[in-house]
């Protein structure tokens, strides 16, 4: 017989996820309304038939769809143990940013940035800098890091007491 309203008891993973990422389109918007106006005087001034007004336009165009498909193929994972970093659309792996390794996390905003609420978090890590780019809510997303990174920390202590 099943209850509809039973609760069932759930082993967590040893690197349960926490929260997944990703850049929004929206933090790329100032960069594309230059390649949209560097494809429109590509068209219109230099003539796409010229050597000039055809490198202009493949090159905008180009740009464009790499920065489209690094917004899409780019995602951050926290887990319980580490922040999983994948960049780009010729990544195939996630780097590992354990929480023992990391020094410093910072949140760098401009003013475009703080208008449509996005940022960049900067994660210091044993001489290596990682940089999650546009990232919606940067500041929530520091203290849930902060927050894992502490719960880390004491899940080592406490295992390093009892062994």
């Amino acid at each position: 017989m099943i209850f509809k309203n039973a609760q069932k008891t759930k082993l967590l993973p040893e690197n349960e996820i926490i929260k997944s990422l990703r850049p929004t389109i929206r933090h790329y918007t100032f960069f594309l309304v230059i390649l949209a106006l560097c494809l429109y005087l590509a068209f219109t001034k230099s003539g796409i038939h010229t050597t000039k007004g055809f490198s202009i336009a493949f090159i905008s165009g180009f740009l464009g769809v790499y920065t489209i498909l690094s917004v899409f193929t780019t995602k951050y994972v926290i887990t319980c143990q580490a922040v999983l970093i994948k960049k780009g659309p010729f990544s195939l792996r996630f780097t590992e940013v354990n929480y023992s390794d990391i020094d410093s996390i910072f949140v760098r905003q401009g003013k475009i940035q703080k208008y449509f609420k996005t940022g960049n978090l900067i994660i210091n890590a044993e001489r290596i800098r990682y940089v999650l780019r546009g990232i919606k809510d940067p500041f929530k997303i520091k203290e849930i890091i902060n927050k894992e990174k502490a719960s880390y920390h004491e899940k080592r202590a406490l295992m390093k007491k009892i062994l």
